[in-house]
């Protein structure tokens, strides 16, 4: 017999019970990529809207930002590749990293006036509301 068993039954596990476990296993093995945290904070500060994005590793220059009226795109790719030769050893060292986020934003923001700056390694992206958010007020005339 050659990797097959026969287990007895024992009566106090259903099959449902058997298939849970069996597919905990897949969720488990999966957990160290899904657990991963965002890197992104959105919060308001006044009439802005403001999001920190962790860009580790990445130099101001190697990230594009696009902003729209609801959502905010930041990508980068970096390759880095290192050669050496020493004697008859050739050594060839290779990194890549990259990053793409697409952040819908929960309100309508004028891109036109959005401002970015980059500080260890963290990117800031300020976002006035648009005017047709923050709304307009009106006086009351009296008749």
């Amino acid at each position: 017999m050659t990797g097959r068993y026969m287990m007895p039954w024992n009566g106090t596990r259903s099959i449902f019970d058997e298939m849970d476990e069996f597919f905990r296993g897949f969720s488990e093995a999966l957990r160290p990529m899904t657990s991963r945290y965002a890197p992104v904070e959105m919060y308001e500060e006044g009439s802005e809207l403001v999001l920190k994005v962790d860009a580790p590793g990445f130099e101001p220059s190697d990230v594009e930002i696009k902003t729209f009226a609801d959502r905010v795109v930041v990508q980068s790719k970096v390759e880095q590749k290192e050669e050496k030769e020493e004697g008859r050893t050739y050594y060839i060292k290779r990194r890549s990293q990259a990053m793409n986020y697409s952040i819908n934003l929960p309100y309508e923001v004028d891109p036109s006036k959005a401002k970015a700056s980059f500080k260890n390694g963290v990117i800031t992206i300020r976002l006035p509301k648009s005017e047709a958010v923050e709304g307009r007020v009106i006086p009351i005339e009296k008749e």
